[in-house]
């Protein structure tokens, strides 16, 4: 008999420790003070004296078992604790009516409890318990019948296996012809309380992470506000953990141990979540393959009023650096790093080519966009959309040092160069739509167009571009389109591919999402790329292509404006005053042109007829010639023309300042 009493209470202990079950012990002492109908006679009078007992219950912790959903329990409710169990109880009283004598009460019962710790070691308590007594008598013993109480109690826990506990509350044993005893009921207990499973071994707190996507590298700045994950926190402890504070390092992959959240309470056996934020560093930069780096969970709290910590390791999945999701299109901005090593030596190499060839009276951001352009096809750079990976993006770095990339990589690039230049650039990714237009011309090719902001406004844009149609209007500032499936062909090309692809567009009555970097660089930084090495720069006849490129530009939109004014001229020769301002329009698109010589004749002329801008013109041309006498002269006829004339004394600034190096 005695070899099968072992086995099934080691049985019964493995149970206990699987389900993690809580329980405890109440034994107790109270005063009993009657009151109420149980304490009148028929006559009126008291039937029973202050009398005294103790009980001892059994109570089972409901919220070890059932704590609730995971990770809804950081704040009041998840303190709250139910328990359910039985109590048993002996009650001494005297009795006055109908004449002296004792009586014992015997109880037993059911009882349902909630208790909640206001404080770490404060206990709170509220209960009510149901069940029969029996009667006892010196004549004899009478019926059993129904007793009740509720009542409450509060204390100070001393362990978390010890409380100290002072009880009150309303009890009442009820008889056949109605109540028998009824009272206040007050006094001192323990609460013994008892763990298993889990939560007899007081681990601490734990922690488990989840993701639902990997981390994207060149978004890493954006996981200091926006989460990479789910953190649920576990209580293991062997009571409430409160004050908690999660934070996150990984090592050399962070910059910091960067603070994801605070909870105020955590229940004992329960959890609560929290999101993951992360100071990632260039460091997450390096990976070239999707993996996986190791972070630590660092998780502060109190625990009984003592500070303490618990650290766990967490895997953090991490795609490779060139991974893009492709749902927000703004997100390609953080490819665009212009600060990056290689790209601002490349910049500065081409920028320096570009001041020494400068165009006098031409759009300085053009020049040095045909620069940085031509200067990346001298060195070898092309488009190869066979390189396309569904999903992922070239760093502008990158491609410089592959010397190739799809369109979108060679537009990330352009745009990186001439924003390391000081130009700024808008993105305008137009992608492929299968559908047909309503006049059924065929669908659109796919098309990435860097469009290059010139810093002027439409009417100064007058006397730079035969026309409005070549260029791309944005309030009223003018961008100029350039479309990167004709890269491979010359700016030139790549400027009439993407006039057309926007026409195609806006013909369809569609629109294209531009992104105008310098924006969006405030929701997604530029990725601060770690250097990729060092660059070839140069190659071919650059500064011959340069050249070219300009003239097929003056050619174009210059010349057709010079052909113009020159017949307004012919056929207005009385024209008095607006004559002499035709001239001076003439000019302004002769220095455009590069026939400084003409222009000074034209501007000559027109001063000539009492025009003062053409003075100010002509003694502008002076200053950059470093004839500073002829300037002089022009300023001061401007002055005298037209006293206080803006221009005309700036001028005369310049010369005093020039003159005297």
């Amino acid at each position: 008999m005695h070899k099968k009493i072992l086995p099934l209470a080691a049985l019964a202990l493995t149970a206990l420790s699987a389900f993690s079950l809580d329980f405890s012990l109440r034994p107790g002492g109270f005063v009993f003070i009657p009151a109420g109908p149980g304490n009148k006679a028929a006559d009126g009078n008291e039937r029973f004296a202050v009398g005294g007992g103790g009980e001892l219950g059994f109570e089972i912790d409901l919220a070890s078992l059932w704590p609730g959903p995971e990770g809804k329990h950081s704040g009041f409710l998840s303190g709250l604790g139910y328990t359910a169990g039985i109590e048993g109880g002996l009650l001494y009283n005297s009795y006055k009516q109908p004449a002296p004598g004792n009586t014992q009460i015997y109880s037993f019962g059911g009882v349902l409890g909630l208790y909640y710790f206001p404080l770490s070691r404060i206990f709170t308590r509220l209960d009510g318990g149901i069940g029969v007594y029996q009667g006892v008598i010196e004549e004899g013993k009478g019926r059993p019948s129904l007793w009740w109480r509720t009542g409450g109690g509060t204390g100070f826990r001393f362990t978390p296996m010890f409380t100290l506990v002072i009880n009150g509350g309303w009890r009442q044993f009820q008889s056949a012809s109605g109540v028998f005893s009824s009272g206040i009921y007050t006094g001192l207990g323990l609460h013994i309380t008892f763990e298993t499973g889990k939560n007899a071994q007081g681990e601490g707190a734990a922690a488990v992470f989840t993701q639902d996507d990997g981390v994207y590298p060149a978004f890493l700045s954006l996981y200091q506000r926006n989460p990479a994950g789910t953190i649920t926190i576990r209580n293991n402890e062997n009571a409430e953990i409160r004050d908690v504070r999660v934070s996150f390092r990984a090592a050399s992959y962070t910059s910091s141990e960067f603070p994801c959240g605070t909870l105020p309470f955590i229940a004992r056996g329960r959890s609560a979540e929290l999101p993951l934020y992360a100071d990632f560093s260039p460091e997450l930069l390096r990976f070239t393959d999707t993996g996986r780096i190791l972070g630590e969970l660092v998780i502060r709290y109190r625990f009984l009023g003592k500070e303490k910590q618990a650290v766990q390791t967490v895997p953090v999945q991490v795609h490779n650096r060139n991974v893009f999701p492709r749902a927000d299109a703004r997100g390609l901005a953080a490819f665009v790093s212009p600060a990056s090593q290689e790209i601002l030596e490349y910049a500065k190499y081409s920028t320096g080519l570009a001041r020494s060839a400068r165009r006098t009276g031409l759009n300085w951001n053009m020049q040095a966009a045909v620069w940085l352009f031509e200067g990346l096809r001298a060195a070898g750079i092309r488009l190869d959309d066979t390189r396309t990976t569904q999903g992922e993006v070239q760093f502008p770095a990158e491609t410089l040092g592959f010397r190739t990339g799809n369109r979108r990589d060679i537009g990330l690039l352009c745009a990186a160069a001439l924003e390391a230049s000081g130009i700024s650039c808008a993105l305008v990714p137009l992608e492929e739509n299968p559908g047909v237009s309503e006049s059924g011309e065929d669908s659109l090719p796919a098309d990435f167009i860097v469009a290059c902001y010139l810093g002027i406004h439409e009417e100064e844009a007058a006397l730079l571009f035969n026309g409005l149609d070549r260029v791309l209007t944005i309030d009223g500032e003018v961008w100029l389109p350039l479309s990167m499936n004709a890269f491979n062909n010359g700016f030139m090309a790549a400027w009439d591919g993407g006039v057309q692809s926007l026409n195609g567009v806006f013909a369809r009555g569609a629109e294209a999402d531009v992104i105008m970097l310098e924006t969006t660089w405030g929701i997604y930084p530029p990725a601060p790329l770690p250097a990729q090495g060092p660059v070839r720069l140069g190659g071919g006849d650059l500064a011959g292509v340069a050249d070219s490129v300009i003239q097929q530009y003056i050619s174009r939109e210059i010349q057709p404006q010079v052909r113009n004014v020159e017949r307004q001229i012919t056929a207005g020769q009385d024209a008095g005053l607006s004559l002499a301002r035709l001239y001076n329009r003439l000019g302004i698109l002769l220095v455009r042109s590069g026939r400084i010589p003409d222009a000074k004749a034209a501007y000559e002329r027109a001063a000539g007829m009492g025009l003062v801008p053409a003075m100010t013109n002509r003694g502008n041309l002076a200053l950059i010639e470093k004839d500073y006498a002829a300037a002089e002269r022009w300023f001061k006829e401007a002055l005298a023309r037209e006293p206080g004339n803006t221009a005309a004394l700036q001028g005369l600034e310049k010369v005093s300042a020039d003159g005297m190096q």
